[in-house]
């Protein structure tokens, strides 16, 4: 009788070549103090790096969105070490925080990154953000 180990996690397919057909940047949020005591972000860290967009699926948004930490996007990019939950993508006009992030098969070749959509990228004058009471 053959002893199989057992399979603890699942097996990825890796992007295949072209997959990464879109040019975002990830960059780091800080936020800052304001002279009006409000807060305004600083990005010390960014980069510009090929990526693949998906959105999710309707059921792992509803399923996600019931824990209140509803993940819209997966973005998936060149591994990289580092990149936590106070990182940022910018893909066109929308910006996505980054909840979660796996590297596939923990090969160390790609990274997936599990995003939420905050919606447009716009330029934030620090204070109570235009109408919104709290920042992003």
């Amino acid at each position: 009788m053959k002893i199989r180990q057992a399979q603890t996690s699942a097996t990825y397919i890796l992007p295949d070549p072209g997959e990464l057909n879109k040019r975002v940047l990830i960059r780091l949020r800080v936020d800052m103090p304001a002279d009006n005591f409000g807060v305004e972000p600083q990005y010390p860290v960014t980069f510009r790096t090929w990526a693949k967009v998906i959105q999710t699926s309707a059921t792992t948004w509803q399923e996600t969105a019931q824990t209140g930490d509803a993940i819209t996007h997966y973005i998936t990019i060149r591994y990289r070490r580092g990149i936590t939950a106070d990182y940022e993508v910018v893909c066109g006009d929308s910006v996505y925080r980054v909840k979660r992030q796996r590297d596939l098969n923990g090969a160390r070749r790609f990274l997936l990154l599990e995003c939420t959509e905050l919606g447009e990228c716009r330029q934030s004058h620090g204070g109570n953000n235009d109408d919104f009471l709290f920042a992003r």
